[in-house]
């Protein structure tokens, strides 16, 4: 008898793992991206995202899931076969050292609320001290347009990263330096 297919477990993206080849012009050493599925468009309920994990790759804090009740998370909802989980486990890892697997209760497009399960970075020594990684929220605009999330997601995103830009480019006599003319940020 043939063997059956493998089974799949839903998988949340949410970061950079939405368009994972928008990560290679920053990081380099990646290793290879499978073919993950589309997916569909979904929202993680009663959680947020939160910078306070320093990332020595992006030069500063990333963003970590955490629960937030009443708030929701905008990604993708992507089967993922239990073979290819450990490979996904390894490149959440690459990006962001997004290493800690956690559950999350996920509505999909069509209403239906479902687990899957996120990666994301442990919350070992979480800090708000140092920059937010400017490098970082630009890619991950660009990811979140990739991967097709709605508009009003991808300039809100867009957005924190002109905000992030300018609060920590501020100088002490109250000017801001000209914010840089760079991919992803419009």
């Amino acid at each position: 008898m043939a063997p059956g297919p493998a089974a799949s477990r839903p998988w949340f993206a949410f970061s950079l793992d939405l368009a994972p080849a928008a990560a290679s012009r920053h990081l380099h050493g990646l290793p290879p991206v499978p073919d993950f599925p589309e997916g569909e468009l979904a929202e993680a309920l009663d959680v947020d995202v939160v910078y306070d994990v320093h990332v020595p790759n992006w030069g500063g804090r990333v963003a970590r899931l955490v629960d937030a009740p009443g708030h929701h998370v905008t990604g993708r909802l992507r089967p993922v076969d239990a073979e290819s989980w450990p490979v996904l486990a390894r490149l959440e890892t690459a990006l962001a050292l997004a290493n800690e697997e956690r559950p999350v209760r996920v509505r999909t497009a069509s209403g239906a609320v479902v687990e899957a399960h996120a990666f994301t970075p442990a919350a070992r020594n979480p800090s708000t001290q140092g920059p937010v990684s400017e490098a970082f929220l630009i890619t991950l605009a660009v990811a979140a347009e990739r991967a097709r999330l709605p508009a009003a997601v991808v300039e809100k995103l867009q957005a924190e990263a002109r905000i992030v830009h300018a609060v920590q480019h501020a100088r002490p006599d109250g000017h801001r330096t000209q914010t840089p003319n760079k991919p992803g940020i419009k």
